[in-house]
């Protein structure tokens, strides 16, 4: 009898990602290659494993709810207030259980999209295994999305330099993220920032003379949303915050551009390639690469970076381009546009 996966109530996952699950376990029990029993034996016990994981994320209690201890009582206003007096040192011990347990699933749904990869490959041939290995890559970036949108509010939550009202609407948010993980999806409350990293996914780095326009056309023409470019182009932006964008669009830490800027009118150069040797990175998504570990690390570099700027008083961007961006759209925001509904 063959193997088709039941969803629980408490599934991990939904929508799209059923299908893709779905459509890849019914072309392995059809495929004449040889492994393709194994790989879908293998898929059955590591889907079993993620279905009573999300159990167990259900019977953590909500970060909505009003809960009890004797004289003590916990609330959002109160997590709130907690969260809002952390540092980055010592955020994940002021979390609720919930998100840390949340943030492991995430890590075994990323993994598990992995191994769908490694199934398309080793189980399926031609261009239907190409097609269903695209599938899987897209699913598991939007994992990505949301482990990189809980990033930057928990950076912004822990940033003692952020209005107190920016702070608790970044609560809110990631509040939404806790108390929905089995169903949040980035698109649906930060659309800017996912099609900001779907386009700067696709774009081909080329460095030139360090300006960016070319990579910004590129960002563009890839769909990113105008409202990120347009928040770095807008009349007198600070240093920092033109620094930390050109630091997204070329993937590189701003001492890292500093430092080509400087061989460049050392050695008389009018443009120069990213890469060769200088320690930046000309792509994030090379042809057959991890999905998620590219993207993930684009982000990581640059936020390390940012708060270790920020800790020690050092020059350069304080924050990532989606900090200073997320900051922004929490301003313009009410409490009532980021309270989980």
């Amino acid at each position: 009898m063959p193997w088709r996966p039941e969803y629980g109530p408490n599934s991990p996952f939904t929508g799209d990602e059923r299908t893709t699950i779905d459509e890849i376990v019914a072309a392995l029990e059809g495929s004449s290659v040889p492994a393709a029993a194994q790989v879908c034996s293998i898929i059955e016990d590591h889907f079993a494993r993620l279905e009573a994981f999300g159990d167990l994320l259900s019977r953590f209690p909500s970060p909505l709810g009003r809960h009890r201890l004797g004289s003590r009582e916990q609330s959002l206003t109160s997590l709130a207030e907690g969260l809002c007096r952390s540092t980055p040192a010592n955020f994940e011990f002021r979390a609720p259980t919930r998100a840390i347990v949340g943030r492991a699933l995430d890590m075994a749904e990323l993994n598990f999209y992995r191994l769908l990869g490694y199934a398309c490959d080793e189980g399926l041939l031609g261009a239907e295994g190409a097609a269903l290995r695209a599938a899987t890559s897209a699913r598991l970036r939007e994992v990505v999305y949301t482990k990189l949108v809980e990033e930057v509010l928990s950076d912004i939550v822990s940033d003692a330099t952020v209005p107190g009202a920016i702070r608790f609407r970044a609560v809110y948010a990631l509040a939404q993220i806790w108390e929905r993980r089995l169903t949040y999806r980035t698109r649906e409350f930060f659309p800017l920032l996912e099609a900001s990293w779907e386009a700067r996914n696709r774009v081909a780095v080329v460095g030139g003379t360090l300006l960016g326009t070319q990579e910004m056309f590129g960002l563009f023409r890839e769909g990113c949303a105008p409202e990120f470019v347009d928040y770095f182009v807008r009349p007198a932006p600070s240093d920092d915050e033109v620094a930390a964008f050109r630091e997204f669009l070329f993937g590189a830490t701003a001492e890292e551009l500093d430092s080509l800027a400087s061989r460049m009118e050392r050695e008389h150069l009018a443009s120069a390639p990213l890469g060769n040797g200088a320690g930046l990175c000309p792509s994030l998504a090379p042809p057959g690469a991890d999905a998620g570990t590219p993207l993930y690390e684009f982000f990581r570099v640059r936020y390390l970076q940012a708060t270790a700027r920020r800790l020690a008083g050092l020059p350069g961007p304080k924050r990532t381009a989606e900090g200073y961006v997320m900051i922004d759209f929490l301003a313009r925001s009410t409490d009532a546009d980021l309270l989980p509904r």
